[in-house]
């Protein structure tokens, strides 16, 4: 009895340290996310609002306007600001493991199949012109960290991408997100 106590008492702790490790890496990511978030409402918010019109000018001109202010405003930014190498590995943890929960075997498939336009990411890159916007599996959107209306995630081959839906712009990436073994 007691060696069986044992046994329990150390496969606990060593789930809980399995948790603990990802904690800080999830709380890494929203806290950047949240500066970021910030950082875009506060240049936001004197563009003047998009407005519904048959002028393709007049209707992008406000996302422009967004990009170039965020550009402006983040003219160094590169990969990795947003999803640091650590969480970086903590997301393609959460992507396989989603992906196989999801008994979703080939989401490069899915994802190569509606995205005929190919583009390597590149932060402050606009998301590519003619582009589909692949809907992401609902399994895996319930395993990554929530986000603000302001962001979604993409997958651009096997990038996850965190996508400015307001700015069109590509704001960070983890490249090979998705497993090659999919």
């Amino acid at each position: 009895m007691r060696y069986g106590s044992f046994v329990l008492v150390v496969t606990l702790a060593g789930s809980l340290t399995g948790q603990q490790a990802t904690d800080p890496m999830r709380h890494t990511f929203l806290q950047r996310v949240d500066d970021y978030v910030a950082l875009h409402r506060r240049l936001e918010g004197p563009l003047p609002p998009e407005v519904v019109t048959a002028d393709v000018e007049a209707l992008f001109a406000p996302r422009r306007a967004l990009a170039a202010a965020i550009r402006t405003a983040r003219p160094n930014a590169a990969q990795g600001e947003i999803f640091t190498p650590a969480v970086a590995r903590y997301f393609r943890i959460v992507v396989a493991e989603a992906l196989r929960e999801g008994a979703i075997e080939d989401m490069l498939g899915i994802v190569e199949e509606e995205n005929v336009v190919k583009m390597t990411p590149r932060v402050n890159a606009d998301y590519p012109a003619g582009a589909s916007i692949p809907l992401m599996p609902t399994s895996l959107l319930a395993a990554l960290p929530p986000l603000p209306p302001e962001l979604e995630y993409r997958f651009l081959g096997r990038d996850l991408i965190l996508w400015d839906v307001h700015a069109g712009l590509i704001v960070d990436f983890v490249p090979a997100a998705i497993p090659a073994t999919t």
